[in-house]
């Protein structure tokens, strides 16, 4: 038995297997390119997500011969973020014993 989803498409979904597929009078044709496309963007866009954990990977839509600047990015944000509290720890310890000021 086929029952149909859409008259205005001709969408149609066949019961026993559950394919959807186009109807016309008289006709039914079931195709799942549609929708086998529509899962390819969807799987493109998964595998996308799951690069972007890994840091020496690139993006999708990112520009050529970037792979790796995510790892890159991060060892420089922390660097600075190191130097920063280590001069800020030296200043309290040369302040806590008196060099400081006046």
């Amino acid at each position: 038995m086929v029952v149909v989803i859409n008259e205005k498409y001709g969408v149609v979904l066949e019961e026993s297997t559950l394919t959807v597929g186009e109807a016309r009078p008289g006709f039914y044709k079931l195709s799942l390119a549609p929708i086998d496309e529509q899962l390819n963007v969807l799987e493109s866009a998964v595998d996308d997500l799951f690069n972007i954990l890994d840091p020496t990977t690139t993006y999708a839509m990112a520009q050529p011969n970037r792979e790796g600047i995510t790892n890159i990015a991060g060892f420089i944000t922390m660097l600075m973020v190191g130097l920063t509290f280590g001069v800020l720890a030296v200043a309290l310890v040369l302040y806590g014993i008196g060099l400081g000021g006046a």
